[in-house]
């Protein structure tokens, strides 16, 4: 599924301007990237250039998760949840380009 921000339409950042004023002109300048936002679907990022390959993608999935392992948040899940119930939730934890 692909979500297009139409130039009118209010930033995804938060910051209440059109996303013409606001992550559109950053992510025209090579130099300047967007603030990523979180919301219900998951972490977003509005970014210029090509779509990573499948392997690109599995490999940055990788890398995310195992900076997850890295964190005080893998703790808090082992603790919580157990290991093999946090190993089963870390699967979730997926890269996916729109």
């Amino acid at each position: 599924m692909s979500h297009k921000i139409g130039r009118n339409a209010p930033c995804p950042c938060g910051s209440g301007k059109k996303y013409k004023k606001c992550c559109m002109q950053r992510t025209d300048d090579l130099h300047i990237a967007c603030e990523p936002w979180m919301d219900e679907g998951g972490m977003h990022v509005v970014g210029k250039g090509t779509p990573p390959s499948s392997e690109e993608q599995e490999r940055m999935t990788i890398e995310y998760q195992e900076n997850i392992k890295n964190s005080p948040m893998w703790g808090l899940l082992v603790k919580e949840y157990g290991k093999d119930k946090a190993e089963e939730m870390l699967k979730e934890f997926q890269v996916q380009i729109n």
